[in-house]
């Protein structure tokens, strides 16, 4: 770091030329300020400290000072070093004046300069250690955002190859096969695709945990209807391994004020979880009951365990437990830290327990009950063909090009394709159709401009603008919909929700 100056503060010349002598005598520099208004006009990063004289703490420019230090970065707290004939009644004022600043030494008049070398020196020591951890600051802020770019680029990469794979396997399961190898291959690339689906929607998770910018979409709900929407979708992985998921629900109701998407993302990676580590098919035990103002969700299994000791370490960012080279268990550990942070986003807690290894593991979910009824989740409906549409798919990926082109045409609608954003509206031009279904990642034209020249000659009424895309960041939406469409899907979407999106 460069050389920082130690600013003088005293309204007599005299006194703050000799200051500043002694001073770079000792190899420091220093420079004087008239008053307190000269010292706020000159607190940059290149003061390292200042040196004050009481004469000059006056009590109509202290709040000035006060001001100027609440400003600073959260990281700096500026070294004062104070001259004063009472220094009982100095760190008093001070105290009350500069609440905020606990780096304050008091030299009492008169003054040995050799203690106010040494004083100085001390608070340039402070400084050089605050601009370092500064500088570290700066580093971590880097590497968090570098890592963050590329976990949206790569979510971006895997999402666009996992959407044509997961619209083949939905084609393939209207194939009346009765070849037992086409049936198990199928199902095992079906569950695996999933698995890979949910990694990727995990490391955006996790991502946007870290960064607070993960957001709540709460109504009223009853906990046990949300529980049991989250075991039907971890079905594939439990029947995959073998295992039965026995749920108590308890004999009253529980409602919560909570984002039913988010509970239940919860309570599905605490079942993937254990049914990870519960080796031999077995009964994972799922139960609710209310705990005064809270509500408890027990999943408990009869596998590996751990010490009692290490329940909390498996909450941390990529813990898994006892890997050994095989990776048995497989995931990326980052499932349980997922499940934490959002239950204390609802006000709530996830904590583990064992009574160690080979003993099984019960991880327990507490949330705050709300007061009043919950709103029963609504039943999947049945998904419908709806009329018949002309559908417009965009997208410079040839296999999202022609999977969707096959199940749109075999749910009953007329498609067209284009394989950029100019042959996109080409083909609007020549057909308006009702839907088009428009990719951001487009070559030379963005989706984004697509939409917006679509929405430039043409009402929503006219035409409904779909975004299905591999950019999942929460900007990306509010772009999308800034450009005009009606919707910001993200790749691979399941073909029943494609089906119940063209429906609405």
């Amino acid at each position: 770091m460069a050389q920082a100056d130690v600013l003088v503060v005293t309204p007599n010349p005299a006194d703050g030329e000799i200051a500043v002598v002694v001073l770079a005598a000792q190899g420091l520099r220093a420079r004087r300020a008239a008053d307190l208004r000269a010292l706020v006009a000159a607190l940059d990063d290149s003061v390292g400290c200042a040196v004050l004289v009481e004469e000059a703490l006056t009590a109509e420019e202290l709040p000035l000072l006060r001001q100027a230090l609440e400003r600073q970065p959260a990281w700096r707290d500026l070294p004062l070093v104070v001259v004063t004939h009472s220094p009982t009644a100095m760190g008093e004022l001070l105290a009350r004046a500069l609440p905020g600043s606990a780096n304050v030494t008091l030299l009492e008049r008169p003054l040995n300069p050799v203690t106010l070398v040494s004083a100085t020196r001390a608070g340039m020591r402070v400084t050089r250690r605050q601009l370092e951890v500064s500088a570290l600051i700066a580093e971590r802020e880097d590497a968090v955002r570098a890592r963050d770019e590329f976990l949206a680029m790569l979510a971006h990469e895997l999402r666009n190859p996992l959407a044509p794979m997961r619209n083949a396997l939905h084609l393939q399961k209207t194939i009346d096969s009765a070849d037992p190898l086409f049936r198990k291959t199928r199902e095992i690339l079906d569950r695996q695709t999933a698995h890979i689906a949910r990694m990727v929607d995990d490391l955006v998770d996790v991502a946007r945990l870290e960064k607070g910018k993960m957001s709540l979409q709460r109504n009223r709900v009853e906990l046990n209807d949300v529980i049991a929407s989250a075991i039907e979708a971890a079905q594939p992985l439990l029947q995959a391994r073998g295992h039965q998921v026995q749920f108590d629900a308890g004999t009253e109701p529980l409602a919560l004020d909570a984002d039913a998407t988010r509970i239940e993302q919860i309570v599905c990676n605490l079942l993937v979880n254990a049914a990870k580590y519960t080796q031999r098919p077995d009964v994972i035990r799922v139960a609710t009951r209310r705990d005064g103002a809270s509500a408890l969700v027990a999943v408990a299994d009869r596998g590996a365990g751990f010490a009692p000791e290490d329940g909390e370490a498996f909450f941390g960012l990529f813990v898994q437990g006892g890997q050994s080279l095989a990776r048995t268990q497989g995931g990326l550990g980052i499932g349980l830290t997922i499940a934490r942070r959002l239950a204390e986003l609802h006000g709530g807690w996830v904590d583990a327990q064992s009574d160690g290894p080979g003993n099984g593991a019960t991880f327990t979910l507490r949330l705050p009950l709300a007061k009043g009824a919950a709103k029963k989740v609504a039943a999947p409906r049945e998904s419908a063909t709806g009329a018949r549409r002309r559908v417009l798919v965009v997208d410079d990926s040839e296999d999202i090009r022609e999977t969707m082109r096959l199940l749109l045409t075999q749910w009953g609608h007329d498609v067209a394709v284009a394989a950029s954003g100019e042959e996109g509206l080409d083909q609007v031009a020549r057909t308006l159709p009702d839907i088009a279904i428009i990719d951001i990642g487009l070559p030379g034209m963005s989706g984004y401009e697509v939409a917006e020249r679509i929405r430039a000659l043409h009402p929503a009424d006219a035409v409904r603008l779909i975004a299905l895309t591999g950019y999942g960041q929460p900007a990306d939406g509010k772009r999308a919909l800034a450009a005009g469409f009606d919707r910001h899907l993200l790749k691979p979407l399941a073909p029943e929700a494609l089906r119940e999106t063209l429906v609405g």
